[in-house]
């Protein structure tokens, strides 16, 4: 594990901790109510599942295994919680922008897909301490000069690809506001680059390796694979449960404290970057 993760993550995930420590534990209350109601770490207690939105399709992180079985990171850190519980794990696989309107439905208990919070985002969800960074880089084709820069891209003409939804869409808007900006499923956005149909995509560091790896056709822009920006995943959970939220506040605390979150990023992730 690099020292800034290992560094950054230990501060922010017990300093999100103990900023929850403060709030009102036990029942939480509906919105506009002063009216008890039953939080929802009681119900995944009482029911024995611990339902989780995320989308399989992001390996290392999270995908399906030879078995077509969840895998990865983020499934070892659901499976670790949902242990801890003492339930049973329930993964929903959803598409990735399925994924918030799925938890405002109540259809599971929170998403796992390393979400990264944004204003926007915080509007409708709450959102845990952070749990696993991100490097964003810029993957282009290899047949663009090495000095390539950003204002070589930033022009009409060119097309820039993304995740739907995505903050690395966000970033590509904000970057490159004279091309064009072409919103994909993730490896659409990967592939566009390699047939040749879009200059270049914003994506995460992790899933850019290996990729770069298969497709000779690509490479890394903008000082060989530095960062393009770094931004940091949470879990989110509907609001008006301070319970819940405090509880996996607390776990996060618990579990970078033994070493657990250092432990499995040095397994799945570090590998691939």
């Amino acid at each position: 594990m690099n020292k800034i993760f290992r560094s950054w993550t230990g501060r922010a995930v017990i300093a999100g901790a103990a900023v929850a420590a403060l709030a009102l534990t036990g029942c939480t209350t509906s919105a506009g109510s002063d009216t008890a109601t039953e939080s929802r770490l009681d119900k995944i207690i009482s029911s024995g599942e611990l339902h989780v939105g995320s989308t399989l399709k992001f390996e290392p992180q999270m995908f399906k295994d030879a078995d077509g079985e969840p895998a990865g990171y983020d499934i070892d850190l659901v499976q670790q919680m949902a242990d801890d519980l003492g339930v049973k794990l329930v993964i929903d696989d959803q598409e990735f922008d399925a994924l918030i309107p799925g938890l405002l439905a109540d259809q599971f208990d929170l998403i796992s897909v390393g979400l990264v919070n944004t204003p926007e985002r915080a509007k409708t969800v709450n959102f845990s301490s952070p749990y696993v960074p991100y490097n964003q880089v810029l993957v282009g084709a290899a047949d663009l000069p090495a000095s390539t820069t950003i204002a070589d891209l930033n022009k009409e003409g060119t097309t820039i690809t993304a995740l739907t939804g995505s903050t690395a869409a966000t970033l590509a808007k904000q970057q490159f506001p004279k091309a064009t900006i072409l919103e994909l499923d993730q490896q659409s956005a990967l592939l566009e680059v390699s047939s040749g149909r879009a200059a270049a995509t914003v994506v995460e560091e992790y899933l850019a390796g290996p990729f770069i790896a298969e497709n000779t056709s690509t490479v890394h822009l903008l000082n060989n694979g530095e960062a393009f920006a770094t931004q940091y995943g949470a879990y989110a959970m509907q609001k008006g449960d301070q319970e819940w939220l405090n509880w996996v506040n607390n776990w996060l605390a618990y579990q970078d404290g033994q070493g657990f979150l250092d432990a499995k990023y040095a397994e799945w992730i570090e590998p691939t970057l």
